[in-house]
């Protein structure tokens, strides 16, 4: 028999079921009102290799925010591999949001599976670690579902991050948004691949997929790989790429009106993320993500940042 580990009302628990998984099941027509935040924090008695799985099931038109971050209080050589499953009901909505801040000697590989019915949001938010990659298989399985799927990534020495993301419509008339954005400095890569698959007798299909990148050193390098199958007509499609280097003629504007080159690069690149940030529905952890990225565009941001946010949202510790 699973463990509850929480009772969130109406019949929606948070369950060890063993095998260092973790399960969330909000019945049909529940709205859990507060966020459901999951914080792991590896530190140096825990071990360097683990597998893990958070399995998040929602009923036909239920509602939940899911906050998991992951941090390492030590920088040692940690190796995770993570499976997320997330069963989106009928008229049900998920928002979920994935936040990365592990040390830079860190291993990380989110595989996420998501069969979507309903509203799904799904934002990852990268800040750290040697070698992470977020791999997403979206399904989207009933006439109408939505989904909006973004990503930020902030990298810097030899890091390499990767976000996959593989969407296909299983059904007439669902809508899909793509919007991932990087800055990259020193000799860090940043990835991107993007696919979108919309099946034979799917008319309607609404897609857009976009990624933006900025290299801040001539070593960076990021690479975009955005893909469109077609299989049915009546649909809009798109996608896009681009990378580039921060505008020069808007850094000397900036330092015409007397801000120094320094803050003046600060506001533009806090402006590029800006658009991914804003798509947080969640008002404290916008203004922590916004503290934070401003901290590693700082140079001057820990592994375990001390904000209290974690508080905020009465934290379940895994």
């Amino acid at each position: 028999m699973d463990k509850v580990l929480k009772d969130l009302g109406n019949g929606a628990v948070i369950s060890d079921v063993g095998d260092d998984g973790i399960q969330i099941e909000v019945p049909a027509g529940v709205k859990i009102e507060k966020p459901i935040y999951l914080t792991q924090l590896l530190g140096k008695k825990d071990k360097l290799k683990l597998e893990q799985g958070i399995f998040i099931y929602l009923r036909e038109g239920s509602e939940a925010d899911v906050i998991i971050t992951d941090r390492t209080a030590v920088n040692r050589p940690f190796k995770v591999k993570r499976d997320i499953i997330a069963d989106v009901r009928k008229d049900a909505r998920l928002n979920l949001y994935l936040l990365q801040e592990q040390g830079t000697k860190s291993v990380w590989l989110n595989k996420m599976d998501s069969y979507n019915s309903g509203h799904l949001t799904l934002g990852i938010f990268c800040l750290g670690g040697a070698s992470i990659t977020n791999s997403l298989l979206l399904d989207m399985c009933a006439e109408g579902a939505t989904a909006d799927v973004f990503g930020m990534t902030i990298a810097s020495g030899t890091q390499q991050v990767t976000n996959a993301v593989t969407v296909t419509h299983r059904a007439p008339r669902c809508r899909d948004r793509e919007l991932f954005k990087q800055i990259l400095d020193e000799e860090a890569v940043g990835r991107f691949e993007g696919l979108v698959q919309v099946n034979p007798h799917c008319p309607g299909a609404d897609s857009q997929q976009t990624s933006r990148n900025i290299c801040l050193s001539r070593t960076a390098r990021a690479y975009a790989q955005p893909q469109l199958i077609i299989d049915t007509d009546d649909v809009r499609c798109s996608h896009g790429a681009t990378v580039g280097q921060l505008d020069e003629e808007a850094l000397f504007y900036l330092q015409q009106r007397g801000i120094p080159r320094h803050e003046a690069r600060l506001l533009l690149l806090s402006a590029f993320l800006n658009e991914v940030v804003d798509k947080v529905s969640i008002d404290g952890l916008r203004e922590r993500l916004r503290m934070m990225a401003d901290a590693r565009l700082r140079g001057d941001l820990n592994h375990c940042v001390a904000c209290g946010s974690c508080g905020t949202f009465g934290a379940i510790d895994n």
